[in-house]
């Protein structure tokens, strides 16, 4: 028998976790060349801009997503690394927990 987990929040912290692969959502827009594109994320900070590679991109359900890899997790935000090259950050973002989606 599956017993109901008890403390909801701790389950919702396991899904998240240093090293592990998440998707962030974003808006795409074409780039400079046919495997690179224009992206906005939406982060706890303000929106982040930059040029992220196809290979780096997810569209499912009508909605693109940034691969990304946990830093750190915190109780309401995780800090993303972002492979891409971004016109203010260095890739790293502070992302809503409810937003990012385990990959």
């Amino acid at each position: 028998m599956i017993r109901p987990h008890k403390n909801k929040e701790a389950l919702h912290m396991m899904q998240f976790a240093v090293g592990k692969e998440v998707r962030v959502p974003c808006k795409v827009q074409p780039g400079p060349f046919s495997q690179e594109h224009v992206v906005t994320i939406d982060t706890v900070d303000g929106p982040i801009s930059g040029f992220i590679r196809q290979e780096n991109l997810v569209h499912l359900d009508s909605q693109w997503y940034a691969r990304g890899i946990v830093r750190e997790v915190k109780k309401d935000e995780l800090l993303v690394w972002i492979r891409g090259s971004f016109f203010t950050t260095n890739g790293l973002a502070n992302v809503s927990r409810h937003l990012a989606q385990a990959a």
